[in-house]
């Protein structure tokens, strides 16, 4: 057992002890403010001395209220210990603090500046400006302590969490040709035309009589390779009406019903919520109600549709609206971890000041990141994957992707992307 001492408790530093040992570590431990009964492990989380012997971590104060202003604890001269430094107690490095400050994702509050979809700035983000997107530096902090502990007190505990890892597919536009209806099929039709897209009109022509599969109806093969290597999956489903941003066939559809209908026999379904979405309560209201409506299963799963959301007013109406875990938590430009970490952790709301039941879970690359911003090439997606995945190995953490079944297709911009995708499992 560990003990976290302090003279005072508050809500985030519960919440951050919780995070520590509980999500990341898979530890017992408990807290208190009684400082004559402690033995064992103690970790004196204040200025004070005590007469047990214990490994003291001295507080920013950061914890103890409601502060915003996180700028005065940054530091970029040392990359080692940039946030939350002391000068006193057996380490320079205020833990608790830092990891509430990246997973809270203050600095995505009040933001002044965002990017053409109204979304955080990558660029603008602590951990790239450190260079340290790349790896899920908040496990390895927290592995960090326990191996600091087990030195300073002479004892061996480990954390007896385990590796895992979950493909997630974002179903944005079911199929490529089949099932738009007449308007949008002939609307695309003459599109291609008036570009000279040859490909595209035999692909259309060929689809449209029966002579080949739709090119982004790869859910067989999705389905075939998930049970043959025993993965967890999650597919997410838009929809939203139709919009510029949101362009799926029509939720009524039977044949994208009868779609959702059999992968929900086999893998769990989320709501993929729509571009028009975004901060619109009553919107994402209908879009799960029609998921609802299809499955007959509560809906406990969301993704935002472009990894368009904004704190804390798109995780507020998630938490209203009873969705038990999101997977947006990743950059939109880049690979890497957006919080820090590759573990889950809840929602923690800074306007309300309290932790919420909404668990929010990180990715850690997407399969368009790769392709369309970083411009790589098949072989060194390959490469950047496993460094990631390598990354989260090393923590006993859990590894999870965005892909689409559009890139899936093997077909013409995605030619041998297939590979790719196959490679993150196939390790």
């Amino acid at each position: 057992m560990i003990t976290i001492y302090t003279p005072q408790t508050s809500v985030r530093l519960n919440y951050v002890v919780d995070f520590i040992f509980k999500e990341v570590l898979s530890l017992n431990f408990q807290i208190t403010n009684n400082s004559s009964q402690l033995s064992g492990v103690v970790i004196n989380y204040s200025d004070e001395p005590i007469i047990a012997k214990n490994f003291q971590i001295c507080p920013s104060k950061f914890l103890d209220a409601s502060d915003l202003n996180y700028s005065k604890y940054l530091s970029f001269k040392d990359k080692d210990r940039p946030f939350f430094t002391s000068i006193k107690g057996d380490t320079s490095f205020d833990i608790f603090s830092a990891v509430f400050f990246l997973i809270s994702r203050m600095e995505e509050y009040n933001l002044t500046s965002f990017d053409e979809h109204q979304r955080f700035i990558s660029e603008n983000s602590i951990l790239v400006k450190l260079k340290l997107e790349n790896k899920p530096i908040v496990d390895i902090w927290c592995l960090d302590l326990l191996e600091t502990l087990n030195h300073f007190f002479t004892v061996k505990i480990s954390s007896p969490k385990v590796f895992s890892q979950y493909c997630t597919f974002d179903i944005d536009n079911a199929y490529a040709f089949k099932n738009k209806g007449i308007f949008r099929f002939t609307g695309s039709f003459l599109k291609d035309i008036m570009y000279f897209r040859v490909s595209k009109i035999s692909q259309r022509v060929r689809v449209l009589l029966g002579l080949s599969n739709d090119p982004y109806d790869n859910y067989s093969y999705i389905d075939s390779f998930l049970k043959k290597h025993n993965l967890k999956a999650i597919f997410f489903f838009l929809l939203g009406d139709y919009g510029k941003m949101d362009k799926n066939i029509n939720a009524g559809n039977p044949t994208l019903i009868n779609l959702i209908k059999w992968l929900n026999k086999i893998y769990n379904i989320g709501i993929h919520p729509s571009y028009q979405s975004f901060k619109n309560q009553l919107i994402l209201k209908k879009e799960i109600q029609t998921l609802h409506a299809i499955t007959s299963n509560k809906v406990k799963l969301s993704r935002f549709h472009y990894i368009r959301f904004s704190f804390p007013k798109s995780f507020q109406i998630l938490s209203e609206l009873s969705i038990e875990k999101d997977y947006s938590m990743g950059y939109t430009d880049r690979i890497g971890f957006r919080a820090g970490t590759c573990t889950p952790f809840y929602f923690y709301d800074l306007e309300k000041e309290n932790s919420t039941k909404l668990k929010l879970v990180p990715y850690s690359y997407m399969d368009g990141v790769l392709k369309d911003q970083l411009k790589y090439s098949t072989q060194a997606s390959i490469r950047a994957i496993k460094e990631l995945k390598n990354s989260v190995k090393n923590v006993n953490g859990q590894f999870t992707t965005i892909w689409h079944n559009e890139s899936l297709s093997n077909q013409d911009r995605w030619s041998g992307w297939r590979k790719v995708f196959e490679a993150t499992w196939l390790d």
